[in-house]
């Protein structure tokens, strides 16, 4: 594959076309402040594509009222998939339609900074080794009932406006960012998306085709208000059996596709034993699970223990696999 062209110098010279790409379902409650958010943003967005997933609420009234009242029309779409996606094939469905030369990843729920786009593309203009760049954010609550963010994730963030590469490892493997910070080179996109298969996270995707080409960077910095509710999707925990067979499954999936696209542009074998490891990782997880093969935990606690986001879900899974196999009985 042919992977020139993927930050220019005539982008940094002329400036570059921003697209924004938002999954709505549902969110009828918190979008119109964040479609209020994108519109004041100090540097405004050139192109909003917003695709609706058969929302069963007043989300598509409300986004298509907002457009006509500001008078968008020529800037900004709403698209009505025919039928319910699911939210990763709505987010790639909503990107694939864009047409700018960076494209900024868009929750419906939250409140984006009005410095968001314009710092964004500062970097990315400066910057054209970067693929995607990830950011950080601040948060807050619209319910008694909200989830926390993991205090991982919090531990990292600095907030100190700093460029961070994350160079590929054991660690960078595992999606280290929230999607919905997300900026990516439309050139990366483009040619990355045919790797791309129905159900894998879009977040996910990018980050790690982003990780291969050496074109994953960080901005220490918040660029969004992140709302934290009932229904984030991304931060609900697998404690069920049934659902963490699913994950892993995913997750298995996903570091295929992974070396596959590894392999096609070239990696080098070092690399490409990593995601062997992994992969070979998540199939012992799977078969503990699913199998009831305990003996797999001695073998994944050492020889493994690098190919797991977090070490603590070794011995939690042997315990789900232990339950389950009691409450059965």
């Amino acid at each position: 594959m042919d992977w020139t062209g993927i930050g220019t110098d005539i982008e940094r010279v002329i400036g570059m076309k921003i697209s924004v790409a938002m999954a709505a379902y549902n969110g009828a409650l918190y979008i119109e402040e964040q479609l209020i958010s994108i519109l004041h943003q100090s540097r405004k967005a050139d192109e909003v594509i917003i695709c609706d997933d058969q929302s069963t609420d007043r989300t598509a009234e409300i986004v298509q009222k907002f457009i006509l009242g500001h008078k968008l029309g020529e800037s900004w779409s709403l698209h009505i998939n025919q039928k319910n996606l699911g939210y990763a094939s709505n987010f790639i469905g909503a990107a694939r339609r864009t047409t700018g030369d960076l494209i900024l990843f868009c929750d419906q729920d939250d409140i984006w900074l009005p410095e968001r786009v314009a710092a964004m593309e500062k970097i990315m203009m400066q910057n054209p080794q970067i693929l995607l760049l990830g950011s950080e954010f601040e948060t807050f609550t619209s319910s008694s009932s909200a989830l926390s963010v993991p205090s991982w994730e919090l531990k990292q963030m600095k907030n100190d406006m700093s460029l961070e590469r994350l160079t590929y490892s054991a660690k960078n493997i595992f999606i280290g960012c929230q999607g919905c910070t997300m900026c990516v080179r439309q050139s990366f996109f483009h040619k990355a998306v045919p790797y791309w298969y129905a159900g894998w996270a879009h977040d996910e995707f990018v980050w790690k085709l982003a990780l291969c080409m050496d074109g994953l960077y960080m901005y220490h910095a918040n660029t969004i208000k992140r709302r934290l509710h009932a229904s984030n999707v991304s931060m609900h925990k697998m404690r069920n059996v049934e659902k963490r067979i699913g994950f892993l499954t995913d997750l298995q999936k996903s570091h295929e596709m992974t070396r596959q696209f590894a392999e096609d542009i070239g990696l080098e074998k070092e690399k490409l034993h990593l995601l062997e490891r992994n992969l070979e990782a998540a199939k012992l997880r799977i078969e503990v699970l699913s199998k009831k093969k305990y003996g797999n935990t001695l073998k994944l606690l050492l020889r493994y223990r690098d190919c797991y986001h977090k070490s603590r879900a070794i011995p939690v899974e042997l315990f789900m696999a232990l339950n389950d196999k009691a409450d059965k009985k």
